[in-house]
């Protein structure tokens, strides 16, 4: 893995600390002790009945840190901050959170524990028929006990209290209205409050901007921001222009492990790209068996010919380079080849109407092995016009606004617009439905349709190259955003491969190798 997956040491100096009661400095003193890191995880798996939601994760987070935790969904971003709150415990490896092991001590000091450790879920987690001053003071549900919260009233003191903390987030005014009453933003306000009223050494929240509209998502950061101060912050999310600019340390998961863990200067497209890109367009880690073995003599003259399924991509640009090799070298080999969408394709070779297959996207089917045979990159292009509208100034456009410009897809069956569409969503920028122009059903059609102007549409380099080489379109770079696109061979798995297919898949990979662009 690339960067830093574990910070060795597992203390960490800072100028001050924060007491709950007053939020000021405690020992501010130059000379203080180290503190201990604030989140600590040596080899922690934690596995669910059928899945592992994190595999041997190994990091650790220090006092006073921003850090932002991203991914996409089912990553182990919200099964990791379940570990951060103590609410949940490792299936194996070694947990310490602000310096205590929650799985070895005491219910009093697990509880004293949590009482330093805030949360702000995505659901919130507020009670609607409850005051706003109520909510506020549930804070303290892990300093104070629970009854007196629910059945004694506020002192003045306390009410002054939550009144100031209130007011840091703007509702001040909103002390004894029902929750119920306000707004989601009013009610993602109180939680933040309440966290505020709480006065915790870490500060998690996961997911906070899920359902905030990108123009208040900057307003919540700042919320978070302010109630974090020198506390420890961990902010879990797959959006990332709203979060990334305010976090100094970027952690990427998938699949439950850590992908790279680097300041945020040091994230790359390219790691993001791994990081988001869809499973039908990551590397197979496979290899078709071919052996070394000569062709039999030539076939009689009624012999099947060879079944050849694929997609356009291929099907347009790569087999046309290596039919006329397979005509001189096999004169006897008999092609049969249908051009279609990849799932049309796989389906066809999962039918038994095709010997091999070549296609943009993979499955994660148990009767199919791919082989990465090439790979390409999917780029945004748009016309010289609409490329000089859209970034007069000439830098990257931004992720949000990418998704909202009037564009040009492909139809549904295809795989770059399946892997572009997935990425997106992935990454938290979705492309909007409503700013489709037009659907074309093949890659000619979408690129004269981008050529006239008619919006802007997502293909791959090597698709494109005659345009691009032309001047007719050009690629528009787009902050934090590279697309890998693979081509695959595919076969049934467990089943002989034809000696035909064999000699085919040979000059596919001798072809791909020649384009400059071998698989990953």
């Amino acid at each position: 893995m690339e960067g830093r997956r574990h910070r060795g040491a597992t203390s960490v100096k800072v100028p001050r600390v924060r007491t709950p009661e007053t939020g000021g400095a405690a020992g501010g003193s130059p000379s203080a002790a180290p503190l201990a890191a604030a989140l600590e995880l040596e080899a922690v798996s934690v596995e669910y009945p059928g899945t592992r939601a994190l595999r041997a994760v190994r990091l650790a987070i220090g006092p006073g840190e921003r850090v932002a935790v991203i991914g996409p969904s089912g990553a182990g971003k919200s099964t990791l901050l379940r570990l951060a709150n103590t609410s949940l415990l490792p299936s194996s490896g070694a947990l310490r959170v602000l310096g205590e092991d929650p799985a070895a001590i005491s219910a009093t000091r697990l509880r004293a524990l949590r009482a330093r450790i805030g949360t702000i879920w995505q659901q919130l987690h507020l009670v609607p028929q409850a005051s706003v001053l109520e909510n506020v003071r549930m804070g303290r549900v892990g300093s104070s006990s629970l009854a007196v919260l629910a059945l004694g009233g506020a002192s003045a003191a306390e009410r002054a209290r939550v009144g100031a903390v209130l007011a840091r987030v703007g509702i001040e005014d909103k002390l004894d209205q029902r929750l119920e009453t306000l707004s989601g933003g009013e009610q993602q306000r109180v939680a933040v409050a309440r966290v505020l009223h709480q006065g915790p050494d870490l500060l998690l929240a996961d997911e906070p901007l899920a359902s905030v509209d990108p123009a208040r998502a900057a307003e919540v950061m700042q919320l978070l921001l302010a109630a974090a101060e020198d506390r420890t912050l961990v902010v879990s999310t797959h959006l990332l222009e709203p979060v990334l600019p305010f976090f100094p340390r970027v952690i990427g998961l998938r699949g439950g492990e850590v992908i790279f863990d680097l300041p945020r200067e040091r994230v790359t497209a390219a790691d993001l790209a791994r990081l988001y890109q869809p499973v039908g367009a990551t590397p197979s880690g496979e290899r078709i068996e071919t052996p070394a073995a000569p062709l039999p003599p030539a076939p009689p003259a009624d012999a099947p010919p060879l079944r050849v399924a694929a997609s356009s991509l291929p099907g347009d640009h790569l087999l046309p380079r290596v039919l006329p090799a397979l005509r001189v070298a096999h004169p006897e080999i008999r092609v049969r080849l249908a051009v279609s969408d990849t799932g049309a394709a796989l389906g066809a070779l999962l039918g038994g109407d095709a010997d091999l297959a070549l296609v943009g996207a993979r499955e994660l089917h148990p009767d199919l092995l791919f082989e990465d045979v090439l790979e390409d990159e999917i780029v945004l292009l748009a016309s010289p016009a609409l490329d000089a509208l859209y970034r007069p100034g000439g830098g990257p456009l931004a992720l949000s606004v990418l998704a909202r410009l009037p564009r040009v897809d492909r139809e549904p069956g295809s795989a770059t617009r399946q892997v572009v569409e997935a990425q997106l969503a992935g990454m938290g920028a979705p492309l909007d439905p409503a700013a489709q122009i037009a659907e074309t059903g093949s890659p000619a059609a979408l690129l004269g349709a981008i050529a006239a102007g008619v919006g802007v549409g997502f293909a791959s380099r090597l698709s494109a190259a005659g345009p691009l080489a032309a001047g007719r379109v050009r690629a528009v770079p787009v902050e934090r955003l590279r697309i890998p696109r693979r081509v695959y061979a595919a076969v049934r798995r467990g089943r002989s491969l034809p000696v035909a297919a064999r000699a085919l898949l040979e000059l596919v990979r001798a072809e791909a190798a020649r384009l400059g662009s071998p698989p990953a």
